[in-house]
């Protein structure tokens, strides 16, 4: 996204927990909450971060990085979870292919853009559908733990699992 921000408290967070774990890539769509943490993880050494087209090729791109031995995080809007959805039931999980998942969510509290609102209730109950635990983030403080739990858990027992930033924390979209 076009632009560079400061990054809030809670993205630098999840920017430190990404690093922490040892990511070595980052696979996301753009979208303005997730902006600040990009920005935040182009400050000193960590992880290369690719932007791609299309949530399904995140995961695909990610699996693949997995299955080779290493270490990826993908980033998404939760409008694009349903593009994302046969790579994760078909491919991932079956496959037992940990990928931690970084979902902005839309269609939530505030939500002016009724477009969203189907896929903003949605996403939870369709993550629960394919088994992948989802952890919710309404609270700066709970950013950075929420992250670390969910890279822990996604590489340490090889399941998707998934944080769910919350509209409550804001992150630039209101400036896109």
């Amino acid at each position: 996204m076009a632009g560079d921000v400061d990054p809030l408290a809670w993205q630098q967070a999840i920017a430190d927990a990404i690093r922490d774990s040892g990511v070595e890539t980052v696979a996301y769509v753009p979208d303005a909450r997730l902006r600040g943490i990009v920005q935040a993880l182009g400050a000193g050494d960590g992880p290369r971060v690719r932007a791609l087209t299309r949530e399904e090729e995140c995961i695909a791109f990610a699996a693949g990085f997995a299955a080779a031995g290493g270490r990826p995080v993908v980033m998404m809007q939760c409008s694009g979870l349903g593009n994302a959805l046969n790579a994760l039931g078909s491919f991932a999980i079956p496959y037992a292919i940990g990928i931690p998942i970084i979902v902005s969510m839309r269609g939530t509290l505030g939500e002016a853009n009724p477009s969203q609102v189907p896929m903003g209730r949605a996403t939870r109950p369709l993550l629960d559908s394919l088994g992948i635990q989802s952890f919710p983030v309404a609270a700066e403080s709970g950013a950075g733990p929420a992250a670390a739990g969910v890279l822990t858990l996604a590489f340490e027992t090889g399941t998707c699992a998934a944080v769910l930033l919350e509209a409550e924390l804001g992150g630039q979209r209101e400036r896109s």
